[in-house]
């Protein structure tokens, strides 16, 4: 036969756990401020794209997440496979709450809202592609003196001083440079028909 447990010690320990089920751990604001900013626009993006959720309502999912992430932060083991499992959790809620299954969305229904993270894809790479066409046709110094300028963010006196010249004759170089490629794209662009 077992003893019974001391009734005093039940009763001490009972407080105690009620407090800390009231009162958890604080948690530093910085750092879950940086946990939102770096992981909101993913989980938005998953419910968006995968489940096919409207924008408004992924991204009220997505703070529902982080509020339960709140509750639950001390017994998370992985913080960004957990986030990722409680959106497309989420995700499936929402479709059973509002009667639909997700595999019977139809294209119009998807394309309505468009993905933050995909919305300017297009008029990117369209402007990646034109800036490497219009480095392919000018000479190795020239796509040197252009990468220092704007890809590394050079000033004018600092490429100057790299190619040992004047400030004056850099800031010359670099539009003479700026505008052989504009009439490379002038001559390559498609004439319209008259």
């Amino acid at each position: 036969m077992i003893p019974p447990a001391p009734t005093d010690t039940v009763f001490e320990s009972l407080p105690a756990l009620a407090r800390a089920e009231a009162d958890p751990p604080r948690i530093d604001e910085k750092e879950f401020v940086q946990i939102y900013e770096a992981n909101f626009g993913l989980l938005v993006s998953l419910a968006v794209r995968k489940f096919q959720v409207p924008f408004g309502d992924a991204e009220g999912l997505a703070n529902d997440v982080f509020v339960s992430y709140l509750k639950h932060r001390n017994e998370i083991r992985e913080l960004h496979g957990w986030l990722i499992g409680a959106i497309c959790n989420a995700s499936r809620h929402y479709w059973r709450k509002h009667n639909r299954d997700i595999d019977q969305l139809d294209d119009e229904t998807s394309s309505i809202h468009v993905d933050p993270v995909s919305a300017h894809v297009v008029d990117w790479l369209t402007a990646r592609i034109a800036a490497g066409e219009a480095l392919a046709v000018l000479s190795a110094r020239h796509q040197h003196i252009l990468r220092l300028r704007y890809y590394e963010g050079y000033s004018i006196p600092e490429i100057a001083e790299e190619l040992g010249t004047t400030a004056k004759y850099a800031q010359k170089l670099v539009m003479k440079i700026l505008r052989r490629a504009a009439e490379f794209f002038k001559e390559s662009a498609p004439r319209e028909r008259k």
